[in-house]
């Protein structure tokens, strides 16, 4: 007998294992191999940090929310409108509202020094009692956006009436921003009454511009700041903001604080083609190749990706998340594609990821039976960090990739994703900790975040990478709408809270290291 045949007639095939032993040694490594990672990602989730404990009642100097809301609503009734940009400017309501700052607010006007940068924007210096250490500089704008007309029926109060009714200030600029503007000059205020002296020299800055871009007003301020060797321990400028609601995952209320923002650039899509007779148009038309450029711009969205500031506001969400988000969360480099694709299924999600596309304007034509010669399209990208306008051009030409079109910047502005904030510095543990002074009965989540508008901050990007955006200002459901909409307003109450975290933050920037 073989030998083989010896092994077969014992029941062995020759082969040392049967293939179900083998599959079953296969899926016991694999559910092994599941079990363990499932270990490390529940492991990882566990060993979150505890959210932060609540902050005890903070000793305050009284304000009186009435008195102060009233100063705010006679800064609305002065309509310090920026038009578009290059449009001629209101010079007498800035001047107004310069006037109003010297009448509501003497002992600020007495003991700070004012200077006027490009003619309208305001810099006030306050000397601190130490002036070797780095300054501090706090922004808003005095500016705000137009009313159009065919919306004036809509407001409940006059949008420059700076009506108090119903425990509400209503008009233009009450959350965007002359609430940041008049909140700091009555924290300010108050302080100087109290006998306070800051620690470090403090800047306040009031662009006039700022819905412009800010580059007559807050760049030539902080140009001016910087060719005097002005290095900021702080700059606090307007951009994050205090809410419920609006982070998915976190139950109550979030402060989001902005640590970066985005770049800013549009161009002009312009096609060329034969005009002429609409009965015999040519196989291409000015019309049909700026259709389908614009069309394929949206097919082709930009990348997308959770690295950087979003990421952060991600792995800081994670202790105040539900388990399961909290163990996605946690191992987010295993789980940042499946996060990437639930944050792609919202405009706000998506706007965190990518730099955006968005085809604003679009222009051809006199009657419907002659073919333009000329279509032309705006399309606005807002840019995340890692891209650049250029490297947003490139991409552009790369797609629409076509003799019929040309394509060139807007003259607007052209900006460049803002570099990103630290969150391990004391300067923004400084602001965390304020703001969650502001509701001391509750741990209230501090989320770095990526703006997606503008702000004047940008202009400090270059000089300090200690830069934050934050309206402290609670805002309720639909308020996020009233910015630049219909019906802006702020509860009186919370004007409150505002000028508190003004006074609070001042009071505390002894705490800083420089």
């Amino acid at each position: 007998m073989l030998v083989g045949e010896r092994w077969r007639s014992h029941g062995y095939s020759g082969i040392p294992t049967s293939p179900g032993v083998a599959v079953k040694k296969i899926l016991l490594v694999l559910v092994v191999g599941v079990v363990a990672l499932g270990a490390v990602l529940v492991s990882n989730a566990m060993r979150l940090p505890a959210p932060p404990a609540a902050v005890g009642e903070v000793e305050a100097i009284a304000i009186d929310a009435e008195q102060a809301a009233s100063r705010l609503a006679r800064s609305v009734r002065l309509a310090t409108v920026s038009y578009a940009s290059g449009a001629p400017i209101d010079t007498a309501a800035f001047r107004a509202f310069h006037a109003l700052v010297a009448t509501e607010f003497p002992r600020l006007h007495a003991t700070l020094q004012r200077e006027l940068i490009g003619g309208l924007s305001l810099l006030y210096t306050w000397p601190g009692s130490d002036s070797s250490k780095a300054p501090v500089v706090l922004m808003g704008h005095m500016d705000v956006v137009p009313v159009p007309e065919a919306n004036l029926a809509e407001w409940t109060h006059p949008p420059f009436g700076g009506v108090i009714a119903d425990g509400y200030v209503w008009g233009r600029g009450t959350l965007d921003d002359k609430t940041t503007v008049l909140a700091t000059l009555e924290a300010v205020e108050r302080l100087i009454e109290s006998g306070y002296v800051p620690p470090r020299t403090v800047y306040l800055m009031f662009g006039h511009d700022e819905e412009n871009g800010g580059r007559f007003g807050a760049r030539a301020i902080v140009d001016t700041l910087v060719a005097r060797g002005v290095k900021p321990a702080l700059v606090v400028d307007e951009g994050g903001f205090l809410a419920s609601g609006v982070i998915p995952g976190v139950q109550g209320r979030a402060a989001i604080v902005g640590i970066a923002e985005k770049g800013y650039v549009s161009f002009r899509l312009t096609a060329s083609a034969n005009g002429g007779h609409s009965s015999m148009p040519p196989s291409r038309t000015a019309v049909g190749a700026l259709s389908r450029a614009v069309m394929a711009l949206e097919a082709n969205p930009f990348p997308a990706s959770i690295e950087g500031p979003t990421r952060g506001m991600l792995e800081a969400m994670a202790p105040y998340a539900s388990f399961g988000q909290r163990v996605a969360l946690a191992n987010l480099w295993l789980t940042a594609p499946v996060v990437e694709r639930a944050m792609l299924g919202s405009p706000l999600g998506a706007a965190l990821l990518r730099t955006t596309t968005a085809p604003a304007m679009l222009e051809a034509g006199v009657k419907d039976n002659v073919l333009p010669p000329v279509a032309q399209a705006i399309v606005n990208f807002r840019i995340r960090p890692g891209e650049t306008h250029e490297s947003v051009l490139t991409r552009v030409r790369e797609i629409v990739n076509d003799t019929l079109i040309t394509i060139d910047y807007m003259d607007s502005v052209r900006v460049n994703p803002s570099p990103v904030s630290s969150v391990d510095s004391p300067a923004y543990a400084l602001v965390a900790s304020t703001i969650r002074s502001l509701v001391p009965a509750e741990p209230l989540p501090v989320l770095p975040y990526l703006v997606m508008g503008g702000t004047d901050a940008k202009y400090w990007g270059a000089h300090t990478d200690k830069a934050f955006r934050f309206l402290p200002v609670p805002l309720g459901e639909g308020d996020q709408a009233r910015i630049h909409g219909v019906n802006e307003r702020i509860r009186v109450e919370d004007y409150g809270v505002a000028v508190r975290f003004f006074t609070r933050l001042l009071r505390g920037i002894n705490q800083l290291p420089e």
